[in-house]
């Protein structure tokens, strides 16, 4: 596929609406690109501007993270992984669409193949509600081994866009809670370090979100229970909550040392590597394993306020 092909798929995007709300979704990755609440026209998605950051929202599948040595193992045998998967950068076909309502599905290819020796499908739906987005994956094994794999959302919602607030205006308040708020170690940076340690300036269920914090990498949240993440600022109207029931883990980021202004606030069901060697995924922490014909269904809804 040439340059100008490459990018005339890219920009091939499928429109869902309803009455409130409006979105647009690449056909390249299933990646949302906007997400426009119509009453004034205000995006709560990321515009992919490569100074900062040249995507949206991506889905992460089948790894999430970076690989130890771009690579990970399947018992006795190694395979190439680039970080987050790959179902990011390769087409979805659109296998249903309404006017609210569409839904993308993807499955292995001859490149997928030599990365990921598994044949699958996944299906991925977006539908618009009265207050917000619901998101729906399917991710099946079509194969006749057993398959191992992550699965991440990584939506980058804009802060600081308006003359009324900043980035450090931002909380992010989360539900429920049952011990102090905590993160996986991280070091060297993407890797987990392997300790799990409380999270300086939390403010019991609140984190007051700064560059500072951002700065050392990104935070994994480690309280499995929380099911609920609200991303809000006393100065700036819009708000939005994650219902993230499905998913037991949730990290924060934001370019580190470029003070963007955004955050991903990404639920994973996954996690990434383990500084090391190369991770067998049949044993790596956070790693479903899908038995041959099974399947495993993961939803999550952003309420916009």
């Amino acid at each position: 596929m040439n340059a100008f092909s490459y990018f005339r798929r890219l920009l091939s995007l499928i429109t869902i609406e309803n009455q409130q709300f409006k979105a647009s979704i690449a056909e390249r990755g299933a990646e949302l690109q906007s997400l426009v609440n119509k009453t004034d026209n205000y995006d709560y998605i990321w515009n992919g501007d490569k100074t900062f950051w040249n995507r949206h929202a991506p889905i992460l599948f089948p790894a999430i993270g970076k690989s130890n040595e771009d690579q990970y193992r399947l018992g006795a045998k190694t395979f190439p992984m680039g970080q987050h998967g790959f179902a990011r950068d390769y087409d979805f076909e659109v296998s249903d669409h309404s006017d609210s309502a569409a839904t993308f599905t993807q499955h292995q290819n001859s490149e997928t193949l030599k990365k990921f020796p598994f044949k699958y499908t996944l299906a991925v739906t977006y539908m618009l509600t009265e207050d917000g987005l619901s998101i729906h994956y399917t991710v099946t094994n079509d194969d006749s081994n057993s398959m191992p794999f992550a699965l991440g959302f990584h939506p980058a919602f804009n802060v600081a866009l308006k003359a009324d607030g900043s980035f450090d205006d931002y909380d992010l308040t989360v539900e429920p809670l049952n011990s102090p708020l905590q993160r996986f170690g991280i070091g060297p940076v993407p890797f987990r370090n392997g300790d799990v340690e409380d999270i300086a300036g939390a403010e019991g269920n609140k984190l007051p979100l700064t560059h500072d914090l951002l700065d050392g990498g990104l935070v994994i949240l480690a309280n499995s229970e929380i099911s609920k993440a609200t991303l809000s600022s006393p100065h700036h109207k819009h708000s939005l909550t994650l219902d993230i029931n499905d998913f037991p883990y949730l990290t924060i980021w934001s370019p580190e040392h470029k003070k963007a202004p955004f955050i991903a606030v990404e639920p994973f069901d996954g996690l990434p590597d383990q500084a090391g060697e190369p991770s067998d995924w049949y044993t790596k922490l956070g790693n479903t394993t899908l038995s041959a014909g099974a399947n495993k269904q993961l939803a999550l809804k952003v309420e916009l306020h």
